[in-house]
Protein backbone atom coordinates (compact mmCIF):
# COMPACT_ATOMS: atom_id res chain seq x y z
CA UNK A 1 0.00 0.00 0.00
CA UNK A 2 2.94 2.52 0.79
CA UNK A 3 5.06 1.73 -1.72
CA UNK A 4 2.43 1.84 -4.25
CA UNK A 5 1.20 5.69 -2.97
CA UNK A 6 4.95 6.70 -3.28
CA UNK A 7 5.02 5.61 -6.99
CA UNK A 8 1.30 7.08 -7.84
CA UNK A 9 2.57 10.28 -5.90
CA UNK A 10 5.76 10.62 -8.06
CA UNK A 11 3.83 9.66 -10.92
CA UNK A 12 2.06 12.54 -10.57
CA UNK A 13 4.00 15.11 -9.19
CA UNK A 14 6.03 14.54 -12.09
CA UNK A 15 3.43 15.14 -14.38
CA UNK A 16 3.02 18.65 -12.51
CA UNK A 17 6.56 19.73 -12.58
CA UNK A 18 7.38 18.88 -8.67
CA UNK A 19 10.35 17.55 -7.21
CA UNK A 20 10.29 16.29 -3.93
CA UNK A 21 12.75 13.88 -2.09
CA UNK A 22 11.88 10.58 0.31
CA UNK A 23 12.94 10.99 3.23
CA UNK A 24 11.94 9.34 7.04
CA UNK A 25 12.05 5.31 7.22
CA UNK A 26 12.04 5.25 3.35
CA UNK A 27 15.01 7.26 2.73
CA UNK A 28 16.69 4.99 5.07
CA UNK A 29 15.47 1.65 3.54
CA UNK A 30 16.85 3.21 -0.18
CA UNK A 31 20.12 3.42 2.26
CA UNK A 32 20.67 0.08 3.05
CA UNK A 33 18.81 -0.31 6.15
CA UNK A 34 15.98 -2.66 6.23
CA UNK A 35 12.89 -1.18 8.51
CA UNK A 36 9.21 -0.85 8.69
CA UNK A 37 7.75 2.17 8.72
CA UNK A 38 4.32 3.21 8.68
CA UNK A 39 3.66 6.85 6.62
CA UNK A 40 5.24 8.94 3.30
CA UNK A 41 7.39 11.43 4.21
CA UNK A 42 8.85 13.91 1.57
CA UNK A 43 11.23 16.88 1.86
CA UNK A 44 10.23 19.75 -1.13
CA UNK A 45 10.71 23.15 -1.86
CA UNK A 46 8.31 26.47 0.05
CA UNK A 47 7.13 27.15 -3.53
CA UNK A 48 5.45 23.60 -4.38
CA UNK A 49 3.43 23.87 -1.50
CA UNK A 50 0.06 24.57 -2.73
CA UNK A 51 0.79 22.10 -5.71
CA UNK A 52 0.83 19.09 -2.94
CA UNK A 53 -1.84 20.39 -1.26
CA UNK A 54 -4.20 20.01 -4.63
CA UNK A 55 -1.77 16.32 -5.66
CA UNK A 56 -2.73 15.04 -1.61
CA UNK A 57 -6.71 16.24 -2.24
CA UNK A 58 -7.33 14.66 -5.21
CA UNK A 59 -5.93 11.51 -3.67
CA UNK A 60 -8.40 12.09 -0.99
CA UNK A 61 -6.17 13.19 1.50
CA UNK A 62 -6.98 16.09 4.24
CA UNK A 63 -4.29 18.52 5.45
CA UNK A 64 -4.23 17.64 9.22
CA UNK A 65 -1.37 19.55 11.43
CA UNK A 66 0.60 22.77 9.44
CA UNK A 67 3.62 24.61 10.60
CA UNK A 68 6.01 26.96 8.55
CA UNK A 69 7.85 24.28 7.32
CA UNK A 70 5.58 21.36 7.48
CA UNK A 71 2.45 19.86 6.44
CA UNK A 72 0.25 16.43 7.29
CA UNK A 73 -1.94 15.04 5.40
CA UNK A 74 -3.93 12.38 6.27
CA UNK A 75 -7.11 10.05 5.00
CA UNK A 76 -9.56 8.56 6.70
CA UNK A 77 -9.76 4.94 5.38
CA UNK A 78 -8.69 2.08 6.79
CA UNK A 79 -5.17 1.26 5.79
CA UNK A 80 -4.10 4.43 4.10
CA UNK A 81 -0.53 6.03 5.56
CA UNK A 82 0.28 9.77 6.72
CA UNK A 83 1.74 11.58 4.36
CA UNK A 84 4.29 14.44 5.64
CA UNK A 85 6.48 16.56 3.52
CA UNK A 86 8.81 19.29 4.61
CA UNK A 87 9.09 22.20 3.52
CA UNK A 88 12.75 23.89 2.78
CA UNK A 89 13.60 27.42 1.29
CA UNK A 90 15.27 27.39 -2.13
CA UNK A 91 18.90 27.14 -1.04
CA UNK A 92 18.35 24.64 1.35
CA UNK A 93 16.59 22.75 -1.61
CA UNK A 94 19.10 22.91 -4.22
CA UNK A 95 21.68 21.75 -1.73
CA UNK A 96 19.79 18.58 -0.59
CA UNK A 97 18.32 18.25 -4.15
CA UNK A 98 21.57 19.02 -5.67
CA UNK A 99 23.53 15.87 -3.76
CA UNK A 100 20.60 13.86 -3.37
CA UNK A 101 20.26 9.85 -5.51
CA UNK A 102 18.47 8.59 -7.66
CA UNK A 103 16.36 5.38 -6.65
CA UNK A 104 14.41 2.88 -8.08
CA UNK A 105 11.04 2.62 -5.58
CA UNK A 106 8.96 -0.56 -7.85
CA UNK A 107 8.67 0.89 -11.26
CA UNK A 108 9.70 4.87 -10.71
CA UNK A 109 12.80 6.54 -9.71
CA UNK A 110 12.92 8.58 -6.68
CA UNK A 111 15.26 10.61 -5.49
CA UNK A 112 16.54 10.45 -1.40
CA UNK A 113 19.07 13.12 0.38
CA UNK A 114 22.66 12.07 0.45
CA UNK A 115 23.35 9.58 3.38
CA UNK A 116 25.16 12.68 5.20
CA UNK A 117 21.60 14.92 4.88
CA UNK A 118 20.00 12.03 5.79
CA UNK A 119 21.80 12.07 9.11
CA UNK A 120 21.24 16.07 9.45
CA UNK A 121 17.28 15.65 8.49
CA UNK A 122 17.15 12.84 11.39
CA UNK A 123 19.13 15.00 13.77
CA UNK A 124 16.78 17.81 13.10
CA UNK A 125 13.76 14.97 13.86
CA UNK A 126 15.12 14.11 16.69
CA UNK A 127 15.40 17.09 18.68
CA UNK A 128 12.13 18.20 17.50
CA UNK A 129 9.71 19.01 20.46
CA UNK A 130 6.84 17.13 18.56
CA UNK A 131 8.93 13.81 18.33
CA UNK A 132 7.70 11.61 20.12
CA UNK A 133 10.38 8.64 19.77
CA UNK A 134 13.50 9.90 19.03
CA UNK A 135 15.55 7.35 19.53
CA UNK A 136 14.32 5.47 16.64
CA UNK A 137 16.05 8.91 14.74
CA UNK A 138 19.57 7.71 16.50
CA UNK A 139 18.97 4.08 15.54
CA UNK A 140 18.51 5.34 11.70
CA UNK A 141 21.81 7.71 12.65
CA UNK A 142 23.59 5.09 13.70
CA UNK A 143 23.06 2.83 10.51
CA UNK A 144 23.26 5.56 8.19
CA UNK A 145 27.02 6.63 9.91
CA UNK A 146 27.91 2.87 9.70
CA UNK A 147 26.76 1.84 6.82
CA UNK A 148 28.25 4.48 4.76
CA UNK A 149 31.59 4.71 6.20
CA UNK A 150 30.95 8.80 7.96
CA UNK A 151 33.15 9.61 9.85
CA UNK A 152 32.14 12.04 12.74
CA UNK A 153 36.04 12.82 12.96
CA UNK A 154 35.59 14.30 9.08
CA UNK A 155 35.77 18.37 9.58
CA UNK A 156 32.87 18.65 6.99
CA UNK A 157 30.44 15.67 8.48
CA UNK A 158 31.41 16.85 12.13
CA UNK A 159 30.47 20.76 10.82
CA UNK A 160 26.97 19.14 9.70
CA UNK A 161 26.21 17.04 12.60
CA UNK A 162 27.28 20.27 15.07
CA UNK A 163 24.89 21.97 13.01
CA UNK A 164 21.72 19.95 12.77
CA UNK A 165 22.01 18.26 16.03
CA UNK A 166 24.95 20.21 18.13
CA UNK A 167 27.67 19.31 19.87
CA UNK A 168 26.20 16.53 22.33
CA UNK A 169 25.01 15.15 19.10
CA UNK A 170 28.69 14.95 17.55
CA UNK A 171 30.25 13.41 21.03
CA UNK A 172 27.22 10.65 21.06
CA UNK A 173 28.08 9.84 17.37
CA UNK A 174 31.98 10.20 18.30
CA UNK A 175 31.62 7.76 21.32
CA UNK A 176 29.48 5.71 19.46
CA UNK A 177 31.84 4.85 16.23
CA UNK A 178 34.98 3.98 19.21
CA UNK A 179 32.17 0.98 19.96
CA UNK A 180 32.36 0.26 16.47
CA UNK A 181 36.26 -0.35 16.45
Amino acid sequence: MILELIERLAREAEKRGVEFLVIGGHAVVHHGYERMTTDVDFLSEQSSREAWRSILGEFGYDLALETSAFEQFSKHELGCPQVDIMFVNPGTWENLRGESEAKVSRQVVVRVPSPAHMVALKLHAALSPQHSDPEKDWVDIFQLVKRHRLDPYDEAFAGLVKRYGGESALERLKKWSLNLS
